[in-house]
């Protein structure tokens, strides 16, 4: 994401609701068995507690808020807020089906704007899973700041979720370069929290390998579907989507296809570990 909030903020919210339906029913990344391996790991580094606020500012369609409040018996509260009105539709939609109204709270605005909105509560939990990388520097010290100010003092948590900057998944050589640009190193990250006041700064990198099951097909329609940011007709034109599926169905014609992926799991708090 650049500087220039309004015109990327458009974009992306755009984009993000132009692929919602596919994005929540992806059968790659959106798989009981991938789902079950990064709940797992997100639920356990969050350590919730009963009557916690969590705050998840990229919810998406709202998968994660939705099993972690299951997870918690309904027993903390969320605040969820995603910049696609598609997204936040169908956790709407969730939220009025299951009666979940008095423990979910849904935004659909920016990050940035969210971040600085003054009605949120103290909040103990917050969950920033695959979009912090869409901010530019400025704009994730300005996010990192707020949310900085608004943590409770004594029990909190910030947990970053997202890619490490590696050669994770196959791509033709434009779209690795476009991939590995929109993902600021770890150390980044370190430095800008730090710069606004977090403490207690730890990650790992959990690997997962898809079954046998999990296709080339089901890869290329990731890509033609555009479900990624990276994919979006603002990073890749139909002829360089087309360009970078010809690439992996001529490469895999005699080759076993085998998907991976990694996760980076970054987090930190406000105050210092008593000794």
């Amino acid at each position: 994401m650049s500087t220039n909030l309004n015109q990327d903020s458009t974009e992306l919210a755009q984009h993000f609701t132009n692929v919602a339906a596919n994005y929540h029913s992806d059968v790659l990344f959106q798989s009981s068995s991938y789902q079950k391996w990064l709940n797992e790991i997100v639920f356990n580094a969050l350590d919730l507690k009963r009557h916690h606020i969590l705050v998840d500012p990229g919810c998406g369609s709202g998968k994660d808020c939705l099993y972690l409040l299951d997870k918690m018996n309904n027993e903390i509260n969320v605040i969820a807020n995603d910049i696609s009105t598609g997204m936040i539709k169908i956790l709407d939609d969730e939220i009025n089906k299951q009666n979940l109204s008095n423990f979910i709270k849904t935004y659909c605005m920016d990050a940035v704007s969210f971040s600085q909105e003054k009605q949120l509560p103290r909040y103990h939990r917050l969950l920033l899973k695959q979009f912090i990388h869409l901010l530019s520097h400025e704009e994730r010290l300005t996010v990192f700041k707020s949310f900085y100010e608004q943590f409770d003092s004594t029990d909190n948590k910030l947990l970053i979720i997202g890619r490490p900057r590696n050669e994770i998944f196959p791509f033709d050589k434009r779209t690795q370069d476009i991939f590995l640009s929109s993902i600021p190193p770890v150390d980044i990250y370190i430095k800008e929290l730090e710069m606004c006041g977090f403490t207690n700064i730890q990650y790992d990198i959990y690997p997962y390998t898809f079954d046998d099951s999990i296709t080339l097909d089901h890869w290329i329609n990731v890509i033609k579907n555009r479900l990624w940011s990276i994919f979006s007709p603002e990073h890749m034109s139909d002829q360089q989507v087309a360009d970078c599926i010809s690439y992996l169905k001529e490469k895999y014609n005699d080759q076993k296809f085998q998907l991976n992926d990694e996760m980076l799991i970054l987090h930190c708090t406000t105050k210092k570990t008593l000794a």
